[in-house]
């Protein structure tokens, strides 16, 4: 069954289509380049948004609304005919192709495209995984890449970076249809279509259209575009079902959701990321719209753009924020960093940035702790908009009821150090303490540990060098001795008094209602 408006529909046709179609005749075409798809049926006498079909001295003259193909060595019957049939043809497609959607079998989809277009196409998912490709053609009638799409049903990794490398000025993730051409290529030989497909504010696929056996126009854009907006709701649909969560494992991962192991590792090969890479999420909250629709219309302009110029990041949609992901600490990226400025200033959002963290596997604290910035940042500070959960996390410590939050609220670097001194006995950390204690003088540290003042001096500078910032700050000393007695009581609050090895061991902290406004 359908359920949509876009696919009950009934589908109208451009000039364009109509030339496509009849392109084995002997035909003379003055067709604008933007000719739209308006035309309902054909008709031997004019009707507003019909073809109109008439002799014409030596021709027969197909006129859709001032656009015009003349058809040669041809009767008017013949011709009247032969223009209604590819209306009943493409109604007749439009029916099978929306039963092959509702069935699932999307590769029925595309060999079905394949009379329409004359040319390859490619299906594939939110994941990159091929859904269906135009078996009309074999692994060896294209390139190499459709070779390996059609024997291992992804894209391989060197399509994809030289895609990102050739086309760095185009979001490749955007919805709609983007062109792009290639000059000469083993093994990518075919200029072509990309059609990215959104459903429910995500990407749930793309279309790839190629260019091989003949020379895409505007008719194709409208046919991908009309194949896309079938596809794109049973696409959302499929992946709903599958993962029983939405269907981006970052965003699963992001969010404490079930995700495919499979899946996640193509996904992590395609942005060449590693597991135990350092991980930051940057969350962007727009400002809220009494005009709902106004607010998505912007929300998603906002989205694409920021796809563009954080190419090398994984960014996500959930009303109202934006989730940028990366595989590295942001506030070292001064590029990154001049954009979130500069986005600041002509927009009206706020941005939040979580605590780096270790592995991937930890990043579900990370949506909390951006958010969290972004809460504690607009009740000290509502004008700044750029808020860092370093500079709030002894508030979210001191406000939170739970000791899972506030283990992971924990400074990075005592983090480590205290790993250090469970993993092997490491002196770091309760030197940094004794420090504190004693006011910061290496003399008094010192002679309370019975160690040589040089040697506290060298452990003090390995120690700032671990927590990356400067001991001299109120501010972060507050936050050492905060960490430290959080994963203290931690410790001694561990199952059966055993010492737990590593923070990330700690089941995840459960989300706590906050108020953005």
């Amino acid at each position: 069954m359908r359920h949509t408006r876009q696919e009950e529909e009934i589908m109208k046709l451009s000039m364009w289509n109509i030339a496509n179609r009849l392109s084995s005749f002997d035909l003379e075409l003055n067709i604008d380049e933007k000719a739209p798809a308006i035309l309902n049926s054909a008709r031997l006498a004019y009707a507003t948004n019909c073809v109109h079909v008439y002799s014409e001295k030596d021709c027969v003259v197909c006129n859709g609304e001032g656009n015009i193909i003349k058809i040669h060595n041809m009767k008017l019957t013949q011709a009247f005919e032969i223009i209604q049939g590819t209306f009943d043809y493409f109604e007749d497609w439009s029916q099978q192709i929306g039963e092959a959607i509702d069935e699932g079998n999307y590769q029925e989809v595309m060999n079905l495209s394949w009379y329409v277009f004359q040319n390859p196409l490619v299906l594939f998912d939110g994941n990159n995984k091929m859904l269906g490709l135009t078996k009309q053609y074999g692994p060896d009638d294209l390139d190499n890449e459709w070779a390996y799409i059609y024997r291992y049903g992804y894209s391989s990794l060197n399509a994809v970076n030289m895609m990102k490398r050739q086309y760095s000025n185009i979001a490749f993730h955007r919805h709609g249809s983007q062109s792009y051409k290639f000059n000469s290529n083993q093994m990518m030989r075919y200029s072509g279509i990309y059609y990215g497909m959104y459903y429910n504010d995500m990407s749930c696929g793309h279309l790839n259209l190629l260019a091989r056996d003949r020379t895409l126009n505007e008719g194709d854009y409208q046919l991908l575009d009309f194949l896309a907006r079938r596809l794109e709701p049973s696409l959302g649909q499929f992946h709903t079902n599958i993962t029983q969560s939405n269907h981006n494992v970052f965003y699963n991962i992001l969010f404490g959701k079930p995700y495919d192991e499979k899946k996640l590792n193509t996904q992590m090969h395609y942005q060449q990321w590693n597991a135990d890479d350092i991980y930051q999420l940057a969350l962007i909250q727009l400002k809220s719209d009494s005009d709902k629709k106004e607010f998505r219309i912007n929300l998603d302009t906002l989205a694409h753009m920021i796809l563009r110029k954080a190419a090398k990041c994984i960014t996500l949609k959930k009303s109202p924020y934006i989730l940028i992901l990366a595989n590295y600490d942001l506030n070292a990226d001064q590029t990154i960093m001049t954009f979130f400025k500069d986005l600041i200033s002509n927009n009206p959002v706020s941005i939040g940035f979580s605590l780096p963290c270790k592995g991937l596997k930890r990043a579900n604290r990370l949506y909390k702790q951006a958010r969290s910035a972004i809460y504690y940042g607009s009740l000290f500070c509502r004008d700044k908009r750029f808020y860092h959960f370093f500079d709030y996390a002894f508030d979210f410590i001191v406000d939170s009821s739970s000791l899972s939050d506030c283990v992971n609220a924990c400074m990075p670097g005592i983090v480590e150090l205290w790993e250090m001194q469970q993993g092997s006995g490491d002196e770091m950390l309760s030197t940094l303490k004794c420090f504190l204690d004693n006011e910061r003088s290496a003399s008094k540290t010192a002679a309370k540990l019975y160690t040589h003042r040089n040697t506290i001096l060298y452990r003090i500078q390995k120690i700032q060098d671990i927590l990356k910032c400067d001991l001299d700050d109120v501010y972060v000393r507050d936050y050492c001795r905060i960490s430290m007695k959080t994963l203290e009581l931690y410790q001694q609050k561990s199952t059966m008094g055993t010492l737990c090895s590593s923070v990330s061991n700690y089941p995840p902290p459960s989300e706590k209602k906050l108020s953005p406004d």
